[in-house]
């Protein structure tokens, strides 16, 4: 299928995605650092939870 319809491909398997989800992490990984501080994986799961609302909240502001 790569070989005879290259654009039919890419849109059935969402080619690209990765790197636009890589570059959001890292961006976050940039804003808050690379590790959780709290040792409770459901603590874990609130402060990434956190820091993505954070992150998201701080982008909305800049493109406004």
């Amino acid at each position: 299928m790569q070989k005879y319809n290259l654009q039919q491909w890419k849109d059935s398997v969402s080619y690209g995605q990765r790197r636009i989800a890589e570059t959001i992490f890292s961006d976050i990984k940039r804003m808050f650092g690379e590790y959780v501080t709290t040792k409770r994986f459901e603590n874990m799961i609130k402060e990434m939870i956190l820091k993505a609302s954070l992150y998201n909240w701080f982008q909305s502001m800049t493109i406004t």
